[in-house]
């Protein structure tokens, strides 16, 4: 079976038979050994000097700056990091790769060399923007991608039942890290204000805001505020404390967008207090690629002869992305037991025991879902390490530092 490989360097997702990994292109020396994804990520603030994000954005040859263990250059990381996937995924003979418009002919021609040292074979090679085109049921508009260092603007348009992604424009400097950093700073104002503590005076304190950062967020998406505990201190955070980040990033945004055609704003943007546009947009998942993909993916594939960025992809059949103006499904309420599990595109029923992947358990009794894990891999529950037989809400996501990734939900009948 062929899988599908995202390189969207916020988080690279691969899709394998009943599996989504997700693993965000950090890379971590921990002395011994390379560490990428959900380690790398929860370290960086510890150890900045030990952790490279920008690999994939600037792939290439040149030497790494500042020294990263036994790697030469960012290629290096890159083939470690496809090799680390390769293997979680239970070793897939083939992948089909999604690419972003930032990367230009010489990173592609090193991406292609560095496949050809790795134990599987590239069966084609696809335009992300072009899928997620696909996805909108928009005949024109413009994807707007959060990478790591960089927002990424790309036209796309409909035609003769083809969607087509133009040339992309690279807005250095506003990426989801100076984002982070913004939005740390305004959340360590409110813990001066509120408990004289400040998260960012010391690394483990400042490491554990930016963990917390992912599920705030997605908290104040519902609720008026969110609590934020750091180091025994507590702060309450609300949407006004950060609406002045969303704000400057849509003042940044929108006069690059063109007042006549409308965005598509792919997450986490959609999360991001403050964020308003005149123009017309609806917000999307890079996991809407997958569906698209499966759609199509016949079509999609290259020879190894003729590999090339695709940048052309058919029309989807239904489009996949929720506009901005469309009501919010309502949230089941937090006493309601999870029958499903989402994982990538597939809802997985909860059984009596159901297994997500090698590492992690659901356990299904009188008291609801439980989470066991038999292995000493390190779990989450929204970020937070999980507890043995820690109880389970809709909800909840649930990830592990294997790079899975899925979330609770209820499947009414």
């Amino acid at each position: 079976m062929t899988a599908l490989l995202d390189l969207h360097d916020s988080t690279l997702r691969l899709w394998h038979a009943d599996t989504c990994l997700e693993s965000p292109g950090y890379a971590w020396f921990d002395g011994n050994n390379f560490r990428f994804g959900l380690p790398a990520m929860r370290t960086q603030r510890r150890t900045p000097r030990a952790v490279n994000t920008r690999y994939w954005s600037q792939l290439s040859t040149q030497p790494l700056s500042p020294p990263l263990g036994k790697a030469r250059h960012g290629a290096d990381l890159v083939h470690a990091h496809l090799q680390t996937l390769h293997q979680l995924a239970s070793h897939p003979k083939a992948m089909l790769l999604t690419a972003p418009g930032s990367m230009d002919r010489e990173a592609l021609s090193l991406l292609l060399g560095i496949v050809e040292h790795l134990p599987f074979d590239i069966a084609g090679l696809v335009h992300r923007s072009a899928l997620i085109g696909a996805a909108s049921g928009l005949s024109r508009g413009h994807h707007v991608e959060l990478q790591l260092h960089q927002t990424l603007i790309t036209p796309f348009s409909v035609e003769d039942n083809f969607v087509s992604a133009a040339a992309s424009q690279v807005i250095p400097g506003e990426g989801l890290l100076a984002l982070q950093d913004r939005l740390a700073t305004a959340i360590a104002g409110s813990f001066v204000a509120q408990t004289r503590f400040d998260p960012l005076r010391s690394a483990d304190a400042e490491q554990a805001l930016y963990d917390a950062l992912p599920v705030a967020l997605a908290t104040l998406q519902n609720q008026t505020e969110a609590q934020i505990a750091i180091s025994g201190y507590s702060a309450r955070i609300t949407r006004d404390d950060l609406r002045g980040v969303g704000a400057a990033y849509g003042q940044m945004l929108e006069p690059l967008l063109g007042a006549d055609t409308p965005a598509v704003l792919e997450n986490p943007l959609d999360l991001l207090p403050g964020l308003t546009l005149s123009v017309p947009h609806q917000t999307t998942s890079g996991e809407v690629i997958a569906k698209i993909v499966a759609e199509c993916q016949s079509e999609l594939l290259q020879a190894a002869e003729q590999l090339a960025l695709n940048r052309r992809v058919p029309l989807a059949h239904t489009p996949a992305a929720i506009p901005e103006t469309a009501p919010k499904p309502a949230l089941p309420t937090a006493t309601t037991v999870p029958t499903h599990v989402l994982v990538g595109s597939r809802a997985l029923r909860i059984g009596e025991t159901t297994p997500l992947d090698r590492d992690t358990v659901l356990q299904r009794t009188d008291a609801g879902v439980t989470l066991s894990s038999a292995t000493s891999i390190t779990v989450y529950i929204n970020n937070e390490s999980a507890i043995a037989d820690q109880t389970l809400q809709v909800g909840d996501r649930l990830t592990n530092e294997a790079g899975f990734n899925g979330l609770l939900i209820v499947v009414e009948d």
